[in-house]
């Protein structure tokens, strides 16, 4: 027997051996490791801790408690809601949180007693993070200004699930009905600024609950502080001058012989 014939051959197969060895050894670890990850991401993006009809009742149970701050928190940075109908001078289409409070502190937030009932309610599903739900929202309550008022609402809702929970992504207010005992009774104030441009046929789109305030508050606050820097830079500027006049020159007068 040959010894060195021997080594040849067992070296020979040392390298297809080891290589098949790597090959499944690497299968191996690839089938095990990867499915346990992705079947754990797929429950953790797709299974939303609560269902989405708990998320209406609490939005709808704010506006019952007139709970302005936490009806806004329903709504997504990138929102857009849509009011149409006889919304008493609300009728407009609002962008972010910041102009959706506007419409709910100029509503809701001026009321004195309010209840709001759910009813038809219906969920359309896209996948179990992305529903529109549809329901008809009635609302009774009592203001100072507009006294006894009714409403019927048919709301239209795209909701999302992330990591703050159920936030809507576009919503829909068509008012089916709006009634109000002091509008009703022919008198001119309301809590809504813009019924009576709406009456006359104009724009009614809400801007604030005072709109010349409003508008006018900015500029005033820059004229106030423009006048303040004003007089601010005369008395500096006068003192200035005062000073200037009694300052010694520094020339020295010569002796007199």
């Amino acid at each position: 027997m040959n010894p060195k014939g021997s080594r040849r051959g067992i070296s020979k197969l040392a390298l297809p051996v080891a290589v098949i060895v790597i090959l499944v050894a690497a299968g191996a670890y690839v089938f095990i490791g990867m499915a346990p990850t992705t079947s754990t991401t797929s429950s953790q993006t797709t299974a939303p801790s609560a269902p989405l009809r708990t998320a209406v009742n609490h939005l709808v149970q704010n506006i019952s408690s007139r709970n302005v701050d936490g009806v806004v928190s329903f709504y997504a940075p990138n929102s857009v809601v849509v009011w149409s109908g006889s919304t008493g001078g609300l009728v407009g289409k609002y962008t972010g949180p910041q102009n959706v409070r506007l419409i709910y502190a100029a509503s809701v937030g001026k009321t004195t007693k309010l209840g709001a009932n759910v009813s038809s309610y219906a969920e359309d599903v896209f996948s179990p993070t992305h529903i529109n739900s549809t329901y008809v929202l009635l609302i009774i309550g009592n203001s100072t200004v507009l006294g006894d008022l009714n409403a019927s609402v048919n709301v239209s809702q795209e909701w999302n699930w992330g990591a703050g929970g159920w936030q809507i992504l576009k919503e829909n207010w068509a008012y089916r009905y709006f009634s109000a005992s002091l509008l009703s009774a022919g008198y001119s104030s309301t809590t809504f600024p813009q019924w009576g441009y709406m009456q006359k046929g104009g724009n009614p789109n809400l801007v604030s609950e005072k709109s010349l305030e409003w508008h006018a508050g900015p500029y005033l606050a820059v004229a106030v502080y423009a006048m303040l820097f004003s007089v601010a830079f005369a008395l500096v500027a006068r003192r200035f001058s005062r000073e200037k006049l009694v300052r010694p020159t520094g020339r020295s007068t010569p002796p007199e012989d």
